[in-house]
């Protein structure tokens, strides 16, 4: 992303701008893969660890 950044500054500051336009009229919001306990909390690492998830991971107490 950094390079991104460097290379195509135009580019990235218009993605920049509608990423941040989307989150604020609410057009974009977070996916939650899974929900787990803070008792499954080594579960939940082991998901992200696998790369085994599309979205969140949260610990919800």
């Amino acid at each position: 992303m950094a390079r991104f950044a460097r290379t195509r500054r135009d580019l990235y500051a218009r993605h920049s701008r509608e990423l941040w336009e989307s989150a604020l009229s609410g057009r974009l919001r977070p996916v939650a893969h899974a929900r787990f306990s803070p008792a499954e909390a080594a579960r939940a690492h082991e998901v992200v660890e696998e790369r085994a998830h599309l979205g969140k991971v949260v610990l919800v107490p």
